[in-house]
């Protein structure tokens, strides 16, 4: 068993990329094209619907408890606003391979629930992760080909906001007082793109450039700091990855994602109770899945066992195909020497990140 586990993290640190669940998922980027079909067999495009104000993709589950919420909700502003310019897309993520019996279920919930807007099969979950999605439901709302809002989970604050901004670009006016939507830079939002590539290739002294340019151009932009401060911890230079993730919370204290890293960051250095302090804030902002599970490796590592296990599950229940969440978990299950487990772990982790890299 333990040569086993030995040659899964082999494996990982040899051939596996990194996966980020902040690729893509960003206001400002260029929205992926798909095609999918839908729960008849027919082919569906995002472009084809390139000339709507707005194309609402909504990912969705029939295991996820707030699924059904979520479809509702957009079923009812779709009837109410349809002819706006507003188009809805469901994308089903119910696993990674979708079985007769799956579609029947995916069917039997529309059919129940009165859905009209087309329910599109996602199936090998290539677009789920081409949007880097990281919790079920997840709304992704797509203007001009480009990303203009996206919000993960059904939190009650962000989902009126959304549908508030839904209806300003619907010609109504909003419940309450819009303040304007934050875009980070295009050129940020490329040079960090680049950046990531040169990682992957090991050009990291061209990455370090681009990554700092990124950051010059557009200091709200969240996300070249946290690729700065993987890049620092990656080339072993843990005192710079602790003050580029410093400068970022200096500039938005409350980013799940930068609060997210840091707790992490933090634990793999040992400083347990700090992780778990900021680790504790990050799971109360929104249904962001890496905040739930960097809490239970933090209090794993902490002595607290049984919260770590629940904080595990927790992640599952917002997004189950995370490589991450596995091999975390795999380590904690090896750690309490409850090998089979860790082993079941290692291997779900191990076939998603081959499925991600197909």
């Amino acid at each position: 068993m333990r040569g086993a586990l030995l040659f899964f993290f082999l494996y990982l640190y040899l051939f596996a990329l990194p996966v980020s669940a902040q690729a893509l998922l960003q206001t400002g980027s260029q929205a992926p094209e798909f095609s999918l079909k839908d729960i008849e067999g027919k082919d569906i495009r995002l472009s084809q619907y390139s000339q709507k104000k707005a194309v609402v993709v909504l990912f969705w589950s029939t295991w996820s408890a707030k699924s059904p919420n979520a479809l509702k909700r957009f079923e009812g502003f779709l009837k109410k606003y349809k002819d706006r310019g507003i188009q809805v897309l469901g994308v089903n993520a119910d696993s990674q391979t979708i079985s007769n019996e799956d579609i029947e279920k995916i069917k039997k919930l529309v059919n129940d629930l009165d859905i009209t807007f087309p329910m599109l099969m996602d199936k090998g979950l290539k677009t789920f992760h081409e949007y880097s999605v990281i919790a079920l439901p997840s709304t992704i709302i797509v203007s001009e080909g480009k990303i203009a809002y996206e919000l993960p989970g059904l939190p009650l604050v962000g989902t009126e906001d959304m549908f508030d901004y839904l209806l300003v670009l619907a010609g109504e006016q909003p419940k309450k007082k819009m303040e304007p939507k934050y875009k980070p830079r295009h050129d940020a939002i490329a040079d960090t793109n680049l950046a990531r590539g040169f990682v992957k290739r090991k050009k990291y002294d061209v990455a370090y450039t681009l990554l700092k340019k990124a950051i010059e151009k557009d200091p709200k932009y969240m996300l070249p700091y946290v690729e700065l401060a993987k890049l620092y911890e990656l080339d072993g230079k843990n005192a710079e990855a602790e003050e580029i993730l410093k400068k970022a919370l200096s500039v938005e204290p409350d980013n799940v994602v930068v609060m997210s890293e840091f707790g992490y960051f933090l634990t793999k250095a040992g400083r347990i109770k700090e992780a778990v302090e900021i680790l504790d804030g990050a799971v109360k902002k929104n249904s962001y899945a890496p905040a739930y599970y960097y809490h239970a490796y933090a209090l794993a590592k902490n002595g607290q066992m049984i919260e770590s296990l629940k904080a595990f599950e927790s992640a599952l229940s917002m997004n189950p195909y995370d490589q991450k969440l596995y091999s975390l978990r795999g380590e904690v299950y090896e750690t309490g020497k409850m090998q089979k487990e860790a082993a079941s772990d290692y291997k779900k982790s191990l076939e998603l990140i081959l499925k991600i890299r197909e």
